[in-house]
């Protein structure tokens, strides 16, 4: 067959499956057939009873296929636990007074603890840490009942 042929066959083949949809598409619209309304009578609805489900475990005493051995349940390994003993007091913060706000009538101290800045007013306590005296160049605070001043950096 030569490479025109084949061409044709081929052609004639797509013409022949589009022509087969074509025709079914065409006979379903154009059915003269019509459907029929039944009219069924409602019946009274009866629930249908439900059994409960047995519920099933896993047997996990089973040989192991690969060793042959039986599974064992493990024993529960009492551990002690290790009380860590920790300093009833604990070391006094770092602390650096870096000034004071005036506003609203009142005076705020801003302090420096760890790092973090606070806004104390007077026998205010943060963090355990109480504003004892202040000043606009040194401040005393009392942490754990222990007091220690500091100046104005």
């Amino acid at each position: 067959m030569t490479k025109q042929q084949k061409t044709y066959v081929l052609l004639a083949a797509v013409i022949a499956v589009w022509g087969i949809i074509g025709y079914q598409i065409f006979s379903k619209l154009n059915s003269n057939v019509e459907i029929a309304a039944k009219n069924s009578v409602i019946e009274k609805y009866e629930p249908k009873n439900i059994e409960k489900r047995v519920a099933y475990s896993v047997n996990e005493t089973y040989r192991d296929p690969f060793l042959g051995t039986i599974k064992t349940k493990k024993k529960a390994i009492k551990r002690k636990k290790s009380i860590k003993k920790t300093d009833p007091t604990k070391p006094f913060p770092n602390i650096i007074y870096n000034g004071v706000v005036n506003g609203g009538g009142a005076q705020s101290y801003v302090v420096t603890i760890n790092g973090k800045q606070e806004l104390f007013k007077l026998r205010e306590t943060i963090k355990g840490i109480k504003l004892v005296k202040a000043t606009t160049e040194k401040i005393t605070v009392q942490f754990n009942n222990e007091s220690k001043s500091f100046d104005l950096k």
